[in-house]
């Protein structure tokens, strides 16, 4: 079989007996520019092979006629193609006993569909590379007439290869290449060292054995022998006097009666022409290793690189697509005086699941608080600006005034205008009214969410059966009203949370019933402990998104208020002191209501101002009823700076307009100002205490 030159288009060959299949394949692995080959069954793909030069197999496990695994095992047999990589492709997911027959079959992976673009095109990718070198390796060994030393190289670099498609966290990919390394090259100690951004020169990621530098210490570009190699790139047998000094070599910790390192092996790990960092590894004989040993060595840590940059590149992308999402999410959630909110996002564990679920909240009046939320289908940068899109028309259709239904049917006319047909997301979107005591409901697509009562009854609030966004615009998602009392609790979540492959989802809800049951009333309490009683190791492959809502009572008897003293305090007093009037002083008409919010606001104004400095703190504000007036104080524990510029200084002044009676009182420990106003209009013979 020819090898590729390295300009040239390398073979992969598509096997699967359906044709949208392989129109599918084709589509996410053309952006790799290689030669797809494809065949409809077993049979075409062995006689494919016969006349094709094919770096890479994508298989289908379940075909008619010959099947996946009977047409592994022939490649296998056969010589000229028992070296080319197999990933096998499924469409169901497997027992144990089918998985460990494809590996058995020759099989490097197992993949179960649908898979996500990315992944699948960075496996590919690395086989791909592997190919091109395996083939610049075969000239070489045929021109030197060393056939066993390629057998030799393919085995190593697929072993290696495999280690790489098995991880994409740094530490387990690091410790694994470190450890296979070791065993391929029968090594007595191995080393991997990476540049690390935060500190200078090369550092130990992973060791075996006795380490060729400490743990605690770095080699240094440029300087010594390690760092001199690695400046030039330069792959080197070390062996006896050749060696750097010896307490180099000898790690912190090694034990006590382990033989000295005689001879080492060191190659640079360059990818895309930028240097990663060493492969190490040593030996207690000066005679353990070769230059065929060292040839195949720097081969191999060509494969290594590439997976390291890989993964580098994934926590880059992760990162990055974090970042977006959460600046994307609210920075903050309102502030009503008859609910409590929380909310949490947990992304995934893997760089290109982040992405897709979304949560928000906000206040339409007085009365009544929007909530919604929701899971974009799809990962990435495009899933985060697709909810980001979603998120705000929504928004927009809750302010114009729209209920839940009619807001989703809105938001899926957005969808189909702007993105076409296709399911593209999930939405949970509802209403509380904290004056009637009801929570409006409409779903598209999205679980239910979940009520815990003030008795401690946990149920899902169900609604008629809706479909996805962009399923069909046509149908209007149903909406349905359930009583909320205080003491309610209402959770939000998406299916991250109870979703578990080859699990009932009925476990799942099961699962998050027995947590919420038991959960703190506190919303950001409950929130974490949610999460931590329903968040399994498999879950950590979807990212998952929680907002709870506690409904609270009407504020009764006196209004104690402890805020931090920024100017983001002061809507939200406003509005705390307007719903304790309508509920404990319902005969104040509305003039003296707007009177009193004001007064109350230009006095906690004056305390963010005047009181503190630059430091965090907090002030003290309260309202009670005083037989037939609402008297009013503020009070901090700062001392008051004199005015700045040629603004304010009137907000007293206006209190003394608004309030029957205004007392200041200025002491070192602190200042309270004291409003007190009548159910009439205010005398205007306000007084000035000392």
């Amino acid at each position: 079989m020819t090898a590729p030159a390295d300009d040239q288009p390398v073979g992969i060959l598509l096997v699967d007996d359906h044709k949208e299949n392989l129109s599918a394949l084709k589509a996410v692995l053309e952006p790799l520019g290689e030669r797809l080959v494809t065949a409809e069954s077993g049979e075409q793909a062995l006689r494919a092979l016969l006349r094709e030069d094919i770096a890479v197999i994508l298989l289908d496990v379940r075909m008619a006629g010959l099947d996946g695994l009977q047409t592994a095992r022939i490649i296998r047999a056969r010589p000229r193609t028992r070296h080319i990589p197999i990933i096998f492709l499924t469409a169901q997911v497997s027992e144990v006993e089918e998985i460990a027959l494809a590996y058995a079959s020759g099989g490097v992976d197992y993949v179960i569909k649908p898979f996500e673009p990315e992944i699948l095109r960075a496996k590919v990718s690395v086989f791909v590379e592997l190919s091109r070198e395996r083939g610049e390796r075969v000239r070489q060994s045929r021109a030197r007439a060393e056939a066993e030393a390629v057998a030799r190289t393919v085995r190593t670099l697929q072993i290696l290869s495999d280690a790489a498609l098995a991880h994409l966290e740094m530490g387990g990919l690091t410790a694994e290449l470190v450890e296979r390394a070791a065993t391929l090259f029968q090594a007595d100690s191995a080393c991997l060292l990476l540049r690390d951004e935060n500190a200078p020169g090369l550092g130990v990621h992973a060791g075996r054995g006795m380490l060729p530098v400490a743990p605690e210490g770095r080699v240094m570009l440029g300087e010594g022998t390690f760092g001199r190699l690695a400046v030039e790139r330069q792959a080197a047998l070390l062996v006896g006097a050749e060696l750097p000094v010896m307490d180099d070599l000898v790690a912190a910790g090694s034990e006590e009666d382990a033989e000295p390192i005689e001879s080492v092996m060191v190659v640079p790990l360059v990818a895309t022409d930028e240097l990663l960092g060493l492969i190490v590894l040593g030996a207690s004989t000066e005679d353990r290793f070769d230059e065929g040993d060292l040839e195949l060595l720097t081969l191999a840590a060509d494969r290594m690189a590439i997976a390291i940059d890989h993964v580098q590149r994934f926590a880059q992308g992760r990162q990055l697509v974090e970042t977006l999402q959460r600046s994307l999410l609210p920075d903050r959630l309102p502030h009503h005086p008859r609910l409590e909110l929380a909310a949490r996002y947990l992304p995934s564990g893997l760089a290109p699941q982040i992405g897709g679920d979304w949560y928000d909240a906000l206040e339409l009046d007085r009365d009544r608080t929007a909530v919604m939320i929701g899971d974009v289908v799809g990962h990435g940068v495009r899933a985060a600006t697709t909810m980001s899109e979603l998120r705000n028309a929504l928004r927009a259709f809750a302010v114009e005034g729209h209920g839940p239904g009619a807001a989703l049917h809105q938001l899926d006319r957005v969808v189909h205008a702007t993105f076409g047909p296709g399911m593209i997301a999930t939405v949970l979107f509802l209403i509380i009214d904290a004056s009637k005591g009801t929570v409006s409901i409409s779903r598209a697509g999205h679980p239910p969410p979940a009520l815990r009562s003030a008795g401690g009854e946990i149920r899902f609030l169900e609604t008629g059966g809706t479909l996805p966004l962009g399923i069909d615009d046509r149908v209007k998602a149903d909406e349905a009203e359930y009583p909320v009392h205080p003491g309610d609790t209402l959770l939000l979540f998406t299916d991250g949370l109870v979703e578990r492959r080859r699990e009932s989802i009925s476990t799942g809800f099961d699962r998050l019933r027995d947590a919420f049951v038991n959960a703190p009333a506190d919303v950001e309490q409950l929130c974490d402990y949610v999460l931590e009683r329903t968040v399994t190791e498999q879950a950590s492959h979807d990212d998952i998104a929680v907002l709870a809502v506690r409904v609270l009572g009407p504020p009764l008897g006196a209004l104690e208020l402890t805020l931090p003293a920024k100017a983001t305090s002061v809507p939200l007093v406003r509005h705390r002191l307007r719903v304790w009037l309508n509920e404990n002083v319902p005969e104040l008409d509305a003039m003296a209501r707007c009177d009193l919010e004001v007064a109350w606001s230009e006095a906690c104004t004056n305390v963010i101002r005047h009181a503190y400095g630059p430091a965090d703190a907090t002030f003290q504000a309260t309202a009670e009823r005083d037989g037939e007036a609402v008297s009013l104080q503020v009070r901090d524990t700062g001392q008051w700076r004199p005015p700045r510029g040629q603004h304010g200084g009137r907000g007293i002044a206006l209190m003394r307009e608004l309030c029957d009676e205004v007392r200041v009182d200025r002491r070192s420990e602190g200042t309270t100002v004291t409003m007190r106003r009548g159910f009439g209009a205010p005398t205007g013979d306000a007084r000035s205490g000392s």
